[in-house]
């Protein structure tokens, strides 16, 4: 095998990498010369500028051409919902998509509700408008047992029900 490996040797020549480089570049360029230039590369117009990304923004319109008030997203009253106490809540992202392959903890945790934080609460009370900041009573709402908030003291409504220390008979 060796044998037949050293014939073959004596025809191959190595040429130094940088040589070839350069002496080819100046072919490039006459050949790329020939190509107009709006083939190889179209230039955009200031009209029409590409964008490779969607530029998120939040539809808040700060002044209505009917009333000249400030108009509620809507986006906001479809995705969230607003307690009497100040906070909003949305629901999971994903919770209706692959379920097949979803175990049944993260189901379960799909189907609970997420609350939003201070700063986010206030965001979406500027993007709803006062009139949804307004409380609203539903017949039947399964949202009633968080309306209130009397865990949290500074909060809380009803007073709380005194408990007598363990050891201790009230005066009767």
């Amino acid at each position: 095998m060796l044998k037949f490996l050293i014939p073959v040797s004596r025809f191959v020549t190595r040429a130094p990498l940088v040589q070839n480089v350069v002496a080819n570049v100046p072919l490039v360029r006459t050949i790329t010369s020939v190509i107009p230039t709006t083939i190889a590369a179209p230039k955009p117009s200031l009209l029409s500028s590409p964008q490779l990304f969607q530029v998120s923004s939040r539809n808040l319109i700060k002044l209505g051409l009917n009333r000249g008030r400030c108009k509620s997203v809507k986006a906001v009253r479809r995705r969230f919902y607003r307690l009497h106490w100040g906070a909003w809540i949305r629901t999971m992202c994903g919770r209706h998509k692959r379920l097949w392959k979803k175990s049944g903890a993260n189901k379960r945790r799909l189907r609970q509700h997420v609350m939003c934080n201070a700063s986010q609460s206030y965001l979406l009370d500027k993007m709803a408008g006062p009139f949804w900041t307004k409380r609203r009573y539903y017949v039947d709402d399964p949202y009633e047992p968080y309306h209130t908030r009397e865990e949290y003291p500074l909060s809380a409504r009803k007073p709380k029900v005194f408990v007598p220390p363990s050891g201790t008979v009230p005066n009767c």
